[in-house]
């Protein structure tokens, strides 16, 4: 209203202005009429001005409606940068943690039986019950069952299992690996995100193996003497190979059916030997301890027959430098090195 106002104003004085004109600028193509609605027209131009006018919107429509000839419908929006997603979290999902025992390519006699174990954690939303299992999927089954039972518990989400399988090391020499997996009571298959886990080793043919006998004397003997005691017989531990350990020996082969000549040769040997690892003790413990340090110089090592944190690294370390595989366990491939080398 007020802008009207100000318009009239303005024009009142070409009104006046117009009555005053001469007579002669009338007949040139202007008179008072032509003022007049000169004006009436500027002042109808500036309302219109003022006025707000009303613009359509476009309506969005969603792909492939067009050409229907419906009514336009709603779309909705994606969400925004930065906001938050509904995801869910799948019933069956494993993570793999660690192996527990028989790290990838771990060197395992041709033959040779052998317990792989892995540990895993339930990354899904349901619990793992006594009706799950472990699968084979497939590669190399190294005599493995095609499917055992998992757990007699439960193991709830977020929690974690060991998960242990008996196998045997293929006859010939190679690396061989078998891939796992999980089945659920309803025959679902499952595994980790990345797939299946697995066991992978290297089958080595049976080490050679020194021989010793009657005379000789050293490490290598004082571990024989040790292993003796751990198969039960009674030598005296002195690092000489004398007749008293020559009769032991004779008395354990014939025990493992084996030929008694009173030699401790390759076959001699794989009988005696045992695996050891961190936790354990005895004789067998100690026959590996001489080894370590007395032929090798693991000076740290004390010859007391118990597989402590440094008698592990020892092994570690003596297999690292050996070039086989460093899982801190005195298994077949271990022991020749420790003996023979």
């Amino acid at each position: 209203m007020r802008s009207k106002i100000i318009v009239f104003a303005a024009l009142i004085p070409m009104i006046l202005a117009a009555c005053n004109l001469p007579s002669g600028a009338a007949g040139q193509g202007g008179d008072f009429d032509a003022v007049s609605t000169y004006a009436a027209q500027t002042v109808a131009a500036s309302v219109n001005q003022n006025q707000p006018t009303a613009t359509s919107q476009p309506i969005e429509q969603q792909p492939g409606a067009q050409g229907t000839g419906g009514a336009p419908t709603a779309t909705s929006q994606p969400p925004q940068a930065g906001q938050p997603t509904a995801t869910s979290i799948p019933c069956n999902r494993a993570s793999f943690v660690e192996d527990v025992t028989v790290p990838d390519n771990a060197s395992i006699v041709v033959g040779k039986a052998f317990i792989k174990t892995w540990k895993l954690k339930n990354v899904g939303s349901c619990a793992w019950t006594s009706g799950y299992s472990l699968v084979f999927d497939s590669g190399d089954q190294m005599g493995g069952p095609a499917s055992q039972q998992l757990t007699n518990g439960t193991v709830a989400p977020g929690q974690t299992i060991e998960i242990s399988v008996n196998l045997v090391a293929p006859n010939s020499p190679g690396t061989y690996k078998g891939n796992w997996k999980l089945k659920d009571p309803n025959g679902a298959i499952f595994a980790l995100s990345t797939g299946p886990f697995w066991v992978q080793i290297k089958a080595a043919a049976a080490p050679d193996w020194p021989t010793f006998k009657k005379g000789d004397s050293g490490n290598e003997v004082y571990a024989i003497q040790c292993l003796l005691v751990h198969h039960g017989q009674t030598p005296a531990v002195d690092g000489i190979f004398g007749n008293e350990t020559q009769s032991e020996v004779e008395d354990f082969q014939t025990v493992k059916n084996l030929k008694e000549d009173g030699i401790v040769g390759p076959e001699t040997w794989q009988n005696l030997i045992v695996a050891v690892k961190q936790g354990d003790t005895g004789p067998a413990v100690r026959a590996a301890q001489q080894l370590l340090k007395g032929k090798f110089g693991f000076n740290a090592v004390t010859v007391d027959g118990i597989f402590g944190p440094v008698t592990a690294q020892a092994v570690k370390d003596f297999q690292s430098s050996k070039g086989i595989a460093s899982d801190g366990i005195v298994g077949p491939i271990t022991w020749q090195k420790l003996i023979n080398d």
